[in-house]
């Protein structure tokens, strides 16, 4: 997560419970994102494109496994 003073890890933002979910299922996101509370997105800078692209998100594992 990117703060003023610099990026800071998933543990000291308090977001370490999160589970990793690539990006390619569009109906598997779908669900989650209606059962979630929590939700951070994974973005990396493309520098070809000039732009950050999202490379997929972090959820509960518990809405996770209600979405499958």
């Amino acid at each position: 997560m990117m703060e003023p003073p610099g990026p800071a890890c998933l543990h000291c933002v308090g977001l370490d419970d999160l589970e990793f979910r690539p990006a390619g299922d569009a109906l598997l996101t779908r669900r989650v994102l209606l059962k979630r509370t929590t939700t951070a997105y994974r973005v990396l800078f493309a520098f070809t494109r000039r732009r950050y692209e999202r490379q997929g998100l972090l959820v509960e594992p518990r809405a996770l496994a209600d979405a499958r």
